[in-house]
Parts: C-alpha cells; sequence; structure tokens
C-alpha cells in the first residue's frame, strides 16, 4: 500500500509529530475541561454504581490514535451506565450512551426522551468501534424497537456525531451534551 521509502520519509518529519502531539494534548485539555465542569454534579444521584470521570488515550484503534473521556463508567453489561465522548482521528467527536439490559432507566417513560438526543442505535457488539463507525452498523434510535434490540445485543449503546470547531466551543458543546443526559438520567 505504502512504499518502503514513502514510510521512512515520514519518520524524518518533526513538525509533522509535533503537530501531531500538540493535537492529541489539546484534545486531553479539552477532555479535562469538561470533566470539571460537568464533574461537580453528584454522580451517585444518577448512578450509584459509578466509578467517576477518567480520561484515556491510545495509538493503535484501527490505526488511528484516539482519546476518550469516561463519565460514570460502569460497564456492567446488566446494569451498567456509561456516558463516552470519543474523539477518533479520521473519524470525527462521537457522543455515546450504554446502558446494561435492565437498567432501571429503561424501564421508565423517560427512555422515550432519548429520541429527542438524535441518538443512533448501535448494531454492533459493546464498543466495537469499527464496526459502529467504520462499517455503519448502527440506525435512528426508535424506542418501540428498544426490547427486541436488547434480546439480540443485552445492552443499548447510542451513538452521536459532535460537531470539532474551535476548543471553546467543543467543550461548550460536549458539557452541554452531557448536562442534558445527567437531567434526563438522574429523573
Amino acid at each position: 500500500m505504502y512504499s518502503f521509502a514513502s514510510l521512512l520519509s515520514i519518520t524524518r518529519e518533526r513538525e509533522l509529530f509535533e503537530k501531531i502531539s500538540a493535537a492529541k494534548k489539546l484534545f486531553v485539555t479539552i477532555f479535562s475541561e469538561v470533566g470539571n465542569r460537568v464533574g461537580s454534579v453528584d454522580l451517585t444521584e444518577i448512578h450509584a454504581g459509578q466509578k467517576g470521570i477518567k480520561i484515556s488515550k491510545g495509538n493503535e484503534l484501527q490505526h488511528c490514535p484516539y482519546q476518550v473521556l469516561d463519565i460514570i463508567r460502569d460497564f456492567d453489561p446488566e446494569s451498567g451506565l456509561n456516558i463516552r465522548v470519543l474523539h477518533w482521528w479520521g473519524r470525527g467527536l462521537f457522543l455515546q450512551l450504554y446502558l446494561g439490559r435492565i437498567h432501571p432507566f429503561l424501564r421508565t417513560s423517560q427512555v422515550e426522551k432519548l429520541t429527542q438526543y438524535e441518538f443512533n442505535l448501535c448494531k454492533a457488539d459493546r464498543w466495537n468501534y469499527q464496526q459502529i463507525i467504520d462499517q455503519d452498523k448502527m440506525e435512528p434510535f426508535e424506542v418501540q424497537y428498544l426490547p427486541e434490540h436488547l434480546l439480540h445485543y443485552s445492552h443499548l449503546q447510542l451513538i452521536k456525531t459532535l460537531p470539532i470547531t474551535e476548543p471553546d466551543q467543543v467543550i461548550q458543546d460536549v458539557s452541554l451534551e452531557i448536562k442534558r443526559l445527567y437531567s434526563l438520567l438522574r429523573k
């Protein structure tokens, strides 16, 4: 696919790697600011088993770097809850909501309000971003199909694309999205 010479030549492009490093740090800074803004909420009001806020990063998600902001962090397939913001290089910025198949929220009338958030339903295994994003294994979320979905996947994972603009605007947009989810999940 790439010639040996072309691959070696980029290893000498110091400015390219400095830009990549600066961009990675920028997203960690953005996620830190979002975490600080939304972290003032008592997360146990939303989910008792929560493990707090965490930023993760890596370089090899389908050969591309990524940064993740996880909020609440309970990945239990039965009753877990997670709000995740994923910045995946070459793909974009995504907001995800994960709920285990028997999470109490799924048995409330509030679940229908998720349709207002313009989420897509992930039709793949948990966190399988290659299938969800690269292979477009998602469809608009419609609450009437939730019982059938839970029989096949034993979890609910929703995703939506968020715009990447100026850093301050990204912080504001992501914080607002998370606060909207907090208010819905808290009820």
